[in-house]
Order: C-alpha cells, then sequence, then structure tokens
C-alpha cells in the first residue's frame, strides 16, 4: 500500500532583531552578529493510522492483601492467555510490574488495592472488538483503547523537513519585506517532543465492517504529526 504524507504548516511566530553596528560591543548574547532574524514554525505530516492500542488496568481491591495478590494472578493468568491466543511478537507487548498498596476506605475499614497495565498493539482492528467483548465478559471493567501508526518515524522525519522549510520561507518573505538578504543559519532551537492528533484524511487502513450494516469503521483514520523549531538567520544589506 502506497502512503502519501501530507505537509501543512502552522505558522507561530516571527521576531525580528536589528542591533546597529555601534551597539554590538554593548551585547552580551550577539557579540559578533550586528542583525539577524529568529523565526518559529510548525511542520506536519499525516501517517496512516493502521496500529490499534489498547491499554488494560488489572485492579483488585479486598480487605485481605493475600487474597486481593491471589485474585490479580488470577486475572492476570487470563490476559496472558488471550494474549498467547492473539500470537502477539513481545515487542507488541508492555506492562508494569504489579503495585499493591494499602487505603483506608471512608467507614474505617482497610482495604489492599492492586494496579498493573498492560498495553497491547493490534495491526487487525477487528481485534480490538473481540479483545474487549473478552475481557468485559471476564470482569474486566478498567480499558481504553487509541489509534497509532507504523509509519510514525516516516511522519516526523517528513514534519521536521517541512518545519525547517517553513521557517526558511517565512524568513525570507520578512527579509525581502525589510529590504535585507536572508543569510546563513546561525541557531537552530528544537524539541524531540512530537503532537500527535487524529484526523479522519488521507489514505489509510480501513477498519472491517461488521457483520451488521455500517460502522464507523468504515471511514479511514490518520494521524497528524507535528514538529516545532526555531531558527535564527543572519540578515545582509541588499
Amino acid at each position: 500500500m502506497k502512503f502519501i504524507l501530507h505537509a501543512f504548516t502552522v505558522f507561530l511566530l516571527i521576531q525580528i532583531s536589528l542591533q546597529p553596528a555601534d551597539a554590538r560591543q554593548h551585547s552580551d548574547h550577539h557579540s559578533d552578529e550586528s542583525q539577524y532574524i529568529s523565526v518559529s514554525a510548525t511542520g506536519q505530516a499525516i501517517v496512516p493510522a493502521d496500529i490499534a492500542v489498547l491499554s488494560v488496568n488489572i485492579s483488585v481491591t479486598n480487605e485481605d492483601a493475600e487474597h486481593a495478590f491471589n485474585l490479580h494472578k488470577e486475572r492476570e493468568s487470563f490476559l496472558a492467555d488471550l494474549l498467547t491466543n492473539l500470537e502477539l511478537d513481545d515487542d507488541q507487548i508492555s506492562y508494569q510490574p504489579v503495585s499493591i498498596r494499602p487505603s483506608r476506605q471512608r467507614d474505617g475499614s482497610a482495604q489492599t488495592t492492586t494496579s498493573q497495565t498492560v498495553t497491547m498493539e493490534l495491526s487487525d482492528f477487528d481485534q480490538l472488538s473481540t479483545v474487549q467483548v473478552e475481557l468485559i465478559s471476564n470482569e474486566f471493567d478498567n480499558f481504553s483503547g487509541s489509534l497509532a501508526s507504523t509509519m510514525m518515524e516516516e511522519g516526523s522525519e517528513e514534519a521536521l523537513k517541512n518545519a525547517i522549510e517553513n521557517a526558511r520561507r517565512d524568513a525570507e518573505i520578512l527579509a525581502e519585506s525589510s529590504g535585507k538578504i536572508l543569510g546563513d543559519v546561525q541557531v537552530i532551537d528544537y524539541s524531540s517532543d512530537s503532537v500527535y492528533r487524529p484526523a479522519a484524511l488521507g489514505e489509510t487502513m480501513r477498519m472491517q465492517t461488521s457483520d451488521y450494516g455500517p460502522s464507523l469503521g468504515d471511514f479511514s483514520q490518520t494521524i497528524t504529526v507535528e514538529k516545532r523549531i526555531q531558527i535564527r538567520f543572519e540578515l545582509t544589506d541588499e
């Protein structure tokens, strides 16, 4: 399947700073340049949502700590059995160790609560509904699903390239409008944190239609990846 990355731009902040030549000796931070332009920009890329992520929280509360732990291990064993039947690879499953903590109820009684989060990645969207029905049937009541993509790394690279292109384009427009010429890049500030936002656009994997007729799964889903940067360019006179 051929996936197309769509680029968008969100213009955040433009700042121009012009320092006269005789003021350079008074500058603590930019003593070697008299004129520069600082541009903040965002680049975006859209990738297909081809993974369903299901997070399950195993939790048991009981007044007897040992009994609470045993009940927890029973539910953990059931979930492990379910994951084995799904034939998921190890890298599709992640989990936290069991947390056991005492708690005091409003009536003054003492309780012991266990907690453990297990996350699984399902490439077959049909499995998401099947697993959730199994969980409900076996008294699991704390789980949630979300969408992810196997092309997140490619999307991040594309979004970063778009952010750089957007920053240079905006800087060139501002430099020309100010009667200046855009020079070399001086500084690039970049945070590796990414922003992901779902969107119903693009050519993506479709969830299978159920036997009950049309469903929301008939609509393709995508994820928007964003990268934010700030670049400082040198400015020169025409």
